[in-house]
């Protein structure tokens, strides 16, 4: 009698205990399908409820600290963590996700412990190779991250994410020819990774492969990144291979997304205008160049001799002389008015200017210039010592007009 009695009595606990454990799990299901709508709010109750029945249910915890965590309120997160990991010492997901909380609360003491924990515990969970990756990348630790950058591609071959994080420490440790072969995999195998176009860029560029870091940079901007340095490493070298056209949109783009008020860049467009031999939309730029910093001597510069080739000869000599005021030692201020009084075949005031332009920025120009001026006086000499200066300085048609005076 009394067996049969103990029996039931056993079989009623253990009715109570398996019927706790599948209401335990309804409300644990029912949190993770809140969890993964997004609705943390609605899932947190439903998390309590079920480790309110099973004080044992770790995940349950870990499920109801990230909800605690998406909603900002992080010190109840690491609360729910830690009894995680109270009931379960070797959850390495909780680890993980208290490393985040570390992370976001800037102890990366603590990150760095936990995050190498879960690596312990799981050495092939990429995600936190990758996490931890990232956090050496971040405080250049480039050798460490490099090491785990590798790991990653052991576990997963060929992600295209991860060789170009790896192709940027090689590049950080200018590791040149590494760094070019993970860009170039990544572009051969996902060419529609634009990151990777403009990291490549980057490397042609140190090598001076302008032509090719533009195909590069173009790449990148077709294929739609959006970054005010790749615009500005663009039309930097367009300038430089006078691509003025290509130098234009980048201008346009970082003008209007990212720097309206910057005077250089306004001063650059007309530039690139004046070069196409737009000189009137060219003098617009130049006036807001001037508008937004008075002491653009440059900007000066380049309106004067933007006037003078529309035939605004009074206003460029007023921009000229405004130069000078500002600064007396300007060379090219006095190279644009010594050409200026040359056209007016005022050969005084010229040589005077061409005098100072040399002293303080001799160009190629200058000497080419005062060296005809010299020929028209009769100064054969002088003229072709001139030109044998704008020679050496490689300025266009100096060696023609050598030939043709110093024979």
């Amino acid at each position: 009698m009394m067996k049969r009695l103990f029996i039931s009595l056993f079989l009623l606990i253990s009715l109570q205990v398996l019927m706790a454990q599948q209401s335990a799990n309804d409300f644990y299901d029912a949190g993770v399908v809140q969890l993964e709508n997004g609705n943390f709010t609605a899932a947190i109750p439903l998390f309590t409820s079920c480790v309110e029945i099973s004080p044992y249910y770790y995940e349950a915890f870990l499920d109801r600290g990230r909800c605690y965590f998406a909603l900002g309120k992080k010190e109840e997160a690491l609360a729910d963590y830690n009894s995680a990991l109270e009931q379960k010492a070797d959850y390495y997901s909780a680890f993980y996700q208290r490393a985040l909380f570390y992370r976001d609360a800037e102890n990366m003491v603590k990150a760095f412990s936990d995050i190498n924990k879960v690596i312990e515990l799981k050495p092939n969970k990429v995600d936190a190779y990758i996490m931890r990756a990232s956090w050496y990348d971040e405080a250049a630790e480039y050798d460490k991250a490099l090491a785990d950058y590798n790991r990653i591609l052991e576990l997963k071959s060929n992600d295209p994410d991860i060789l170009i994080s790896r192709g940027r420490i090689y590049q950080s440790k200018e590791m040149m020819e590494e760094s070019f072969n993970d860009f170039s995999a990544v572009i051969d195998k996902h060419p529609e990774k634009a990151e990777a176009y403009y990291y490549r860029g980057q490397l042609l560029e140190v090598v001076e492969r302008f032509p090719v870091a533009i195909e590069d940079y173009s790449s990148a901007i077709e294929k739609g990144l959006d970054v005010e340095d790749l615009f500005i490493r663009r039309y930097t070298l367009a300038m430089k291979l006078e691509m003025y056209q290509i130098a234009v949109y980048d201008l346009n783009k970082l003008i209007s997304d990212y720097q309206p008020r910057d005077s250089k860049l306004w001063n650059f467009r007309g530039m690139c205008y004046a070069a196409l031999e737009n000189h009137d939309e060219a003098i617009i730029n130049f006036n807001r160049a001037i508008s937004l910093d008075r002491n653009n001597e440059e900007a000066y510069i380049n309106r004067a001799d933007s006037k003078v080739a529309t035939g605004k000869d009074a206003s460029a000599l007023s921009d000229y002389n405004r130069i000078i005021n500002l600064n007396p030692k300007n060379g090219y201020a006095y190279e644009g008015r010594a050409i200026y009084w040359f056209n007016k075949e005022r050969f005084d005031l010229a040589s005077e200017d061409f005098e100072k332009a040399i002293k303080f920025a001799p160009t190629g120009r200058a000497y080419f210039y005062r060296g005809a001026m010299r020929d028209m006086q009769g100064d054969n000499k002088g003229a072709c010592e001139d030109l044998q200066k704008a020679v050496e300085l490689e300025y266009p048609g100096a060696q023609d007009a050598m030939d043709r005076v110093c024979r």
